[in-house]
């Protein structure tokens, strides 16, 4: 396995904090280990050029690097390393920034750290396996919860898009609790007019699962399933018993389906009170009107455009959205049947199949979060990337 170990500066910030060159002189004595060099910013379009030439003359197979945080630039180097035709998933990071030059001031401490990280991360690369990345089309249509002012506006302006929409509203009619009764008729009006928008009444979501791009609703047993790229929360609100304002009854049902996290009073947690204040924290769900807390009418129909406008510029027809390679799977002869892993996915990725006696895992639905894997019993699950091995060979090399 021809290895190659990338140790980068980031200008002064590892470099003047640790010996760098020490570490990459240490690793070139490990097995498989073909290329050990330092560089003052791999981040940098000269660093990126570099890397991939590096890669290529040197026919690398694996390539540990050893910076700042993945969370920072994992994807920058795994696009790098596409483009000189190796894997993605055959790249390993070490945090020898956050976790080693920033925090220990002792420089001759900071290298012997940093040197047991890139020894874990060359440890743990010799047992990656190539990933394959897949992608699937977007569904452009919208799917809207809570058909009154807010839910309405939203469905009007994409309309006039030529977008799809299905409202659902749980009371008999559209309207929600109306502090306007004339702008209630008119929207409703409106809303009628447009073979755009399928109106269903007297139900409400059962079951939510997906992702952006690829939501799926059932409505119950008996209808058929209702698919969108995107999901909006506009169900208004309601008042309890000392007059505060609380989300409606089973809104709190509607967010645990989609996994999103809420405060005390079940309205749910934007991305960014100030600069995604309609956007939750789950890709393609979104929040208008008074679901997302207290507002004026003039308010729900502003925050309607907003939401309404987000989802025309993400949300394009034909736009394929790329699933996660890093997903678990099954072992058919481990499981044991027991549903632990069903009870643990926030994706709704998992499903008992009746006949065979086991779970299985649908790639499309499952983020890789691993939450499954941490919670088998019979350690049937294991999670792509992220195998017992992996971790324990990683661990081994931190101990060393």
């Amino acid at each position: 396995m021809r290895t190659g170990v990338f140790v980068c500066s980031c200008g002064p910030n590892i470099g003047d904090r640790i010996d760098i060159e020490k570490i990459a002189e240490e690793v070139s004595k490990i097995e498989g280990v073909v290329l050990a060099e330092t560089h003052g910013l791999l981040c940098s379009p000269d660093g990126k050029k570099y890397l991939a030439s590096k890669i290529e003359g040197n026919k690398l197979e694996r390539v540990v690097i050893a910076a700042c945080s993945p969370r920072e630039h994992e994807e920058t180097f795994m696009k790098v390393c596409e483009t000189a035709e190796l894997n993605p998933f055959m790249m390993q990071m070490a945090n020898i920034r956050e976790q080693v030059a920033w925090v220990t001031p002792d420089r001759n401490s900071a290298t012997q750290k940093a040197l047991r990280l890139v020894r874990g991360a060359i440890n743990r690369i010799i047992r990656h396996k190539p990933l394959e990345k897949t992608s699937i089309v977007c569904n452009p249509e919208v799917v809207i919860i809570g058909g009154g002012v807010a839910g309405m506006s939203v469905a009007l302006v994409l309309a006039n898009a030529d977008r799809k929409i299905t409202i659902i509203e749980r009371s008999a009619s559209l309207g929600g609790y109306p502090a306007n009764e004339k702008l209630v008729e008119h929207l409703a009006e409106k809303v009628a007019e447009r073979s755009e928008i399928t109106v269903i009444t007297g139900r409400e979501p059962v079951e939510i699962v997906g992702f952006f791009g690829n939501f799926i609703i059932n409505l119950d047993e008996d209808a058929d399933e209702i698919k969108a790229g995107s999901i909006v929360l506009a169900t208004g609100r309601s008042v309890d018993e000392s007059g505060r304002a609380v989300s409606p009854e089973g809104f709190r049902e509607i967010t645990e389906m989609l996994g999103i996290s809420a405060d005390e009073n079940a309205f749910p947690n934007r991305e960014h009170v100030s600069l995604a204040p309609v956007s939750t924290l789950i890709d393609g769900v979104y929040v208008t009107g008074c679901a997302g807390g207290l507002c004026s009418l003039t308010e729900a129909v502003s925050r309607s455009e907003a939401v309404a406008g987000t989802i025309l510029s993400s949300l394009i027809p034909g736009r394929e959205v790329e699933t996660e390679p890093k997903t678990s799977v099954i072992s058919e002869t481990l499981c044991r049947g027991c549903k632990t892993c069903l009870e643990v996915c926030g994706y709704g990725a998992i499903s008992f199949d009746e006949e065979r006696l086991v779970c299985t895992v649908n790639s499309v639905l499952c983020k890789g979060c691993g939450n499954c894997a941490g919670a088998c019993p019979s350690g049937a699950v294991k999670a792509q990337h992220f195998t017992p091995d992996q971790i324990r060979y990683q661990m081994a090399g931190l101990l060393r």
